[in-house]
């Protein structure tokens, strides 16, 4: 997990700032084990390895320091799983079939932490040859058949997830790098 701030716009020089956080009031505060610095070494963003991701908000604390003035602390509890930025799916296969003119399409879901359940995914599938481009309807499960038109076409396929249910985030990942398949 990737967390950024900014600077106040009128914090002296030799502010400096410490990210907290915590998943409940019950749970021990974590400092940030490994800041992002600017160029001048204040502490603008912080990386955490193996962040589990759970319904229930978590909290966070940035807080400064200043030998000039004090500073605002800023805190907010986020539910991780609403800013969750998915992967595209892994390991997409394309097997054509000469005769009947189709192709299986078949890929395996983003691994995340808080969910193992194929359900929890909705998938878009872009197809493109030569200039035109075949903007797939949306699908809930991780195989597809597509119907080529013209069998000695090469094609381009491209894939992306969002979540549909299960406390993953709506919102639409990154692009799969590009698969190529056909003639």
């Amino acid at each position: 997990m990737n967390c950024t701030w900014q600077a106040g716009r009128n914090a002296p020089e030799d502010t400096q700032y410490f990210l907290y956080w915590q998943y409940s009031r019950y749970d021990d505060a974590k400092e940030c084990e490994l800041y992002i610095k600017d160029e001048t070494g204040r502490n603008m963003g912080c990386r955490f390895e193996n962040v589990t991701t759970k319904p229930e908000n978590a909290y966070f604390l940035v807080n400064g320091s200043s030998k000039e003035s004090q500073i605002q602390f800023y805190d907010e509890y986020i539910q991780l799983y609403k800013i969750e930025k998915l992967t595209p799916p892994s390991n997409i296969t394309v097997s054509c079939d000469e005769i009947k003119h189709d192709c299986l399409i078949q890929w395996q879901r983003p691994q995340i932490s808080h969910s193992n359940k194929d359900s929890c995914f909705k998938y878009e599938i872009i197809i493109k040859y030569k200039v035109r481009g075949i903007s797939s309807p949306i699908f809930n499960i991780n195989i597809h058949i597509f119907q080529r038109s013209n069998k000695r076409k090469k094609y381009l396929l491209k894939m992306r997830t969002a979540g549909s249910a299960c406390y993953v985030s709506s919102a639409w990942g990154e692009w799969s790098a590009p698969v190529n398949f056909g003639k």
